[in-house]
């Protein structure tokens, strides 16, 4: 790492993908990360195995810090059945890559460490900017870096004149690409609401060409970003007498973590009993005393220590700690993705395909619960500290309570149509039967033998005739009864 980094600056894409043409399939193959198209591409490589000696040095110890049964939802085995895909960008070592921030506070230009696209078969995606900052060390830089950089489309309208909240463009510089890989806003217009920045799009269509996105957080990328300020971590850090906790009310530290870059410098938070709660809720202490402090909301995952703290320790954060967000964002991802699916299915025409669509979401379902939504990651106390953090904060296991109530509610729902689908084919049995009762009748009574008594008895015969018409005539008054009691059923079900 260089001796000048100020911070360091992961911005995280999380977005749900569809394959264009398997809109009306089963679920199962709307997700199936075989059926997409890989585009032939000089600009992406599959990297399931670290090519250089640090990187596998590094993964070695990523490997060690989560449990073995979560590895196959965060490395690329390398299988066409794998349950995650990782793409790397290739970028020529001879190019100085820059992530292009101009704004209205100013320009910023970060170096690119690493372009990352990760696709799972849950039908979610995660593309990442991996930015290195040696320029600026200001606290209000920062923050303007992390707010600027990670808008990729207007959140209001008029942003699109004021640039409030959105920079004035985006831009990788250095990124080799066969379309401008830029982003200035100017193009947006009433009906594009929700469509990410043209460079998102461009980056992933050049790995998956039949592909659909949407993104899952808004208009917001989520950030991850270790910054050193000695003078700023002595000020939140060091313990007095007075004050255990000097960054519970800082009005600044609130603003790092959750990305407030207010033109007046004050958070947008104006209740400081509400401020204080917020930033208890959000901070994670532990390494307090060793200049480190932690902090964690729906957008945002920071780090702010001192210069002088080891580079092992920034490095960790930069692969353990943004691979436990990213997991967070892929759940969180995977719960909406299956959300819409019922949404869409419930929706769809009462036929014979609706049970077998709603078997294929409900194993899928099954399968995110068993590999991807785990209660714990990682037996290291900071690991199972720092996720339960995530985990809260991102409100995962109340959106998986409430996707599993939808599916349930969806299962009940078919499962009524078909038991509804059945009693409607044992009417039409039954009825059918009932019209060939006085027909079985009839064959019985007229398939009897009268031979004996016609020349032993001739006035037997009469008799047994008179007892025959008789015959019919019931059998056809039950007809006609069955038949109105049955066709009333049927109109008051209708």
């Amino acid at each position: 790492m260089e001796n000048n980094q100020y911070s360091f600056h992961t911005f995280m894409f999380p977005f749900q993908w569809k394959i264009n043409d398997l809109n009306e399939d089963l679920f199962s193959e709307q997700i199936k990360l075989k059926n997409i198209n890989y585009a032939p591409s000089n600009y992406w490589e599959r990297v399931p195995i670290p090519k250089t000696d640090e990187e596998k040095e590094g993964m070695y110890n990523e490997r060690n810090y989560f449990y073995q049964f979560v590895h196959n939802a965060l490395y690329d085995d390398g299988s066409d059945d794998s349950f995650i895909r990782h793409f790397e960008r290739k970028i020529p070592s001879s190019n100085l890559a820059i992530y292009k921030i101009d704004s209205k506070n100013g320009c910023y230009e970060l170096e690119i460490a690493s372009i990352i696209l990760n696709l799972y078969s849950t039908g979610v995606g995660v593309l990442q900017f991996h930015l290195k900052n040696t320029k600026y060390k200001e606290l209000n830089d920062i923050i303007s870096i992390n707010e600027y950089g990670r808008r990729i489309f207007p959140p209001f309208y008029d942003s699109i004149n004021k640039r409030d909240v959105i920079a004035q463009s985006i831009e990788l510089v250095g990124v080799p690409s066969s379309t401008l890989l830029k982003e200035d806003f100017n193009g947006y217009t009433v009906n594009d609401s929700n469509k990410p920045a043209s460079f998102i799009v461009e980056l992933i269509h050049e790995v998956a060409s039949n592909i659909s996105i949407e993104a899952v957080v808004d208009d917001r990328m989520f950030v991850a970003t270790w910054y050193k300020n000695t003078e700023w971590v002595n000020t939140l850090c060091k313990q007095t007498n007075d004050k255990s906790e000097p960054w519970s009310d800082n009005k600044n530290w609130y603003r790092f973590i959750f990305i407030d870059s207010a033109a007046s410098g004050d958070p947008s938070c104006q209740n400081e009993q509400m401020l204080q709660d917020l930033l208890k809720q959000a901070t994670y202490k532990r390494w307090q005393n060793w200049d480190s402090l932690y902090g964690v909301s729906r957008y945002s995952l920071v780090y702010l220590t001192s210069d002088g703290c080891p580079d092992f320790l920034t490095y960790n954060f930069e692969t353990e700690y943004i691979r436990i967000a990213e997991h967070i964002l892929v759940q969180k991802a995977s719960v909406l993705r299956f959300s819409a699916e019922v949404s869409r299915i419930s929706t769809l025409p009462n036929d014979r395909l609706l049970t077998s669509k709603v078997d294929s979401l409900y194993k899928e379902y099954i399968r995110f619960v068993n590999q991807i939504h785990f209660r714990e990651v990682s037996a290291q106390d900071q690991g199972i500290e720092m996720y339960n953090m995530m985990y809260e904060t991102m409100r995962i296991e109340h959106q998986v309570e409430k996707l599993e109530d939808e599916i349930e509610d969806l299962y009940h729902y078919v499962s009524l149509l078909e038991d509804k689908r059945t009693n409607k084919t044992m009417y039409w049995l039954t009825l059918i039967a009932t019209i060939f009762v006085p027909a079985t009748v009839l064959t019985a009574i007229f398939g009897m033998n009268n031979t004996y008594n016609v020349v032993n008895n001739n006035n037997y015969f009469l008799n047994i005739f008179a007892i025959q018409i008789i015959a019919i005539i019931v059998s056809i008054v039950i007809f006609i009864i069955a038949f109105k009691i049955y066709n009333s059923k049927r109109w008051r079900t209708k």
